[in-house]
């Protein structure tokens, strides 16, 4: 009877893991996606002081959610995503002419965490 309560306690354990991982990456995808979102758009209204506010603000909530999806995902996909990112911030200072570029493969690169970290039959087998 031990064994079952033991296997019963590691399921639990692994179930909760699970679900805060899936949490964690779709709040990390839809909060990430809409800094970005608002730095495109400020651009596109030539508000580069805005645009650089944001940028700083995605890096550092970025930084407290990669903390979390460092030890729970693929770490090739997220480094990629987390440079990118980093990068963003030093761009929108210089006004970088790249700068849409970057954002919108920051976008790109958050979708495909995103996409990859979903429950889906694919991705667990």
């Amino acid at each position: 009877m031990k064994r079952l309560y033991v296997a019963l306690c590691f399921l639990s354990i692994a179930l909760a893991l699970c679900i805060f991982e899936q949490y964690t990456v779709r709040d990390a995808y839809k909060n990430a996606t809409a800094y970005l979102n608002t730095a495109i758009e400020a651009l596109e209204n030539e508000d580069y002081e805005k645009a650089q506010q944001t940028c700083k603000s995605l890096n550092y909530y970025w930084g407290e959610k990669q903390r979390y999806m460092t030890a729970m995902i693929d770490h090739g996909s997220l480094d990629d995503a987390s440079l990118t990112i980093n990068s963003l911030e030093e761009l929108a200072e210089s006004k970088s002419d790249s700068l849409q570029d970057q954002l919108i493969t920051a976008k790109n690169q958050i979708k495909s965490i995103y996409e990859n970290q979903k429950i889906t039959f694919g991705n667990v087998f």
